[in-house]
């Protein structure tokens, strides 16, 4: 059961992760991006990829990849959100999953045959024992990597110019604008930024999930049912939530098989959603009369 709740944790660290760049974009722009996993698989496979193909050590593929993978995602704001933006958010959120498609296409093309494919160590194969569990370096490196990733975006938004900005759109678009900040813009950051993290949390699943145009296409329900369980407006409740959603998988799973685990998920997901339609650390939405 130890060995249960601590593959959870790891497994709902990165659920959490991909659930707050989730949650941040959906603060930002009122958009709910279908097309995360996928931008983060986008990111394992082109740290794979500078590795292999040009020779590059991990450490520098990663970080490559990562600003690559930023790099996408405003192109993609730029090409595919931008474009007649002044509709409903519904449509736009409709967008990311042609996005959604689109990724998995080329993602495909560019993989080719043979998938999946290995990815290199992050870490040396070094591992501790935590209750009699052996843990390996790489699992270990999830909690650092997470803890690292929230407290710099903690200092983004609280500390630049740019972040408050964000925050003030998040807030309030309208007053935003009237303000003087150019909302598009910064839109176009935030689908920077949350594309760079969903990279972060791709290249972290990459060494264990392996590489493939579908590797974390599964993994999306479990996030968004994280999101949902803590909060869409909430980016601690993001990562609760993907941490609780990991816990639970993984001891329904070690419990009674992954169709329990998969149902156990699902119940609690339901089961939120009738207590408290917001979520655990959510805001009801209030509307003036």
């Amino acid at each position: 059961m130890t060995a249960a709740i601590l593959t959870g944790l790891t497994t709902g660290l990165l659920y959490g992760l991909l659930g707050f760049a989730i949650v941040a974009l959906f603060k930002m722009t009122g958009v709910a991006n279908f097309a995360a996993g996928s931008i983060a698989t986008l990111g394992a496979a082109a740290a794979l990829k500078a590795s292999q193909s040009w020779g590059l050590s991990t450490p520098l593929a990663v970080m490559l990849a990562i600003a690559a993978t930023a790099t996408a995602g405003v192109i993609a704001y730029w090409l595919v959100m931008r474009f007649r933006d002044d509709v409903d958010h519904l449509s736009l959120t409709v967008r990311t999953v042609g996005l959604f498609l689109l990724a998995q296409g080329l993602l495909e093309k560019w993989l080719g045959p043979g998938q999946p494919f290995a990815f290199p160590a992050l870490l040396p194969d070094i591992s501790l024992t935590v209750g009699g569990v052996r843990l390996a370096s790489s699992t270990l490196l999830f909690p650092v990597v997470a803890a690292v990733c929230l407290a710099l975006f903690g200092i983004f938004f609280r500390s630049t110019r740019t972040g408050l900005l964000m925050r003030g759109m998040a807030s309030d678009v309208s007053t935003a604008t009237l303000l003087g900040a150019n909302t598009r813009r910064l839109s176009a950051a935030a689908w920077g930024l949350t594309a760079g993290l969903a990279a972060v949390v791709g290249v972290l699943a990459a060494p264990s999930q392996l590489v493939s145009s579908d590797m974390l296409t599964s993994w999306l329900l479990f996030v968004f049912a994280g999101v949902v369980i803590g909060g869409l407006t909430s980016l601690a409740g993001a990562v609760i939530g993907g941490v609780t959603v990991g816990v639970v998988q993984g001891v329904a799973y070690q419990l009674a098989g992954n169709e329990v685990a998969l149902l156990a998920v699902f119940a609690l997901f339901l089961l939120t959603l009738q207590v408290r339609p917001q979520g655990i650390f959510g805001r009801p939405a209030v509307e003036r009369l």
